[in-house]
């Protein structure tokens, strides 16, 4: 069974518990509840949810996650996110996959969201409202000046 499928098996057992337990039948939701709802959310979302930072040039390490909150929809660095310095830094939301992206080719068909904020801690990145992140790939860390890609995470 592929991972992909682990999940997904966890997410359909996890929203079973949900019904069941609104039919007023009582259930104990199975251990995994947390991470097979976020599993559902992603797959009916079409695009992660969150995400662990790969390098591919430059140190790059640390999660991500997508919050909504109202109308409006933000990529969050968790307090684990620690980057190398460099010039020009900024984040980009790119429809190439994380193994597909290359310094040359990250911003091709990207949307710049930001210039990053610091190269440690929590922080967030407003996706401008008329972006669907299901039509992106990857989240990245690129130096624009030197066209040199830090790294990402796939969405």
């Amino acid at each position: 069974m592929t991972q992909r499928e682990i999940t997904m098996t966890k997410a359909k057992t996890a929203l079973a518990a949900i019904v069941i337990g609104l039919s007023g039948v009582t259930v104990a939701a199975p251990a995994f509840a947390e991470a097979g709802e976020a599993a559902a959310v992603t797959q009916e979302a079409g695009y992660a949810t969150s995400g662990d930072f790969v390098r591919k040039s430059k140190r790059l390490k640390g999660s991500w996650n997508v919050e909504q909150r109202g109308d409006k929809t933000f990529i969050v660095f968790s307090d684990d996110f620690r980057a190398a310095n460099g010039p020009d830094l900024k984040i980009f939301l790119s429809p190439k996959s994380i193994a597909d992206a290359t310094g040359k080719n990250a911003v091709d068909g990207s949307i710049n969201i930001g210039e990053l904020k610091k190269t440690k801690g929590t922080q967030e990145y407003e996706v401008p409202a008329n972006i669907n992140l299901a039509d992106y790939g990857s989240v990245l860390v690129h130096c624009e000046a030197y066209s040199v890609l830090w790294g990402g995470g796939d969405l």
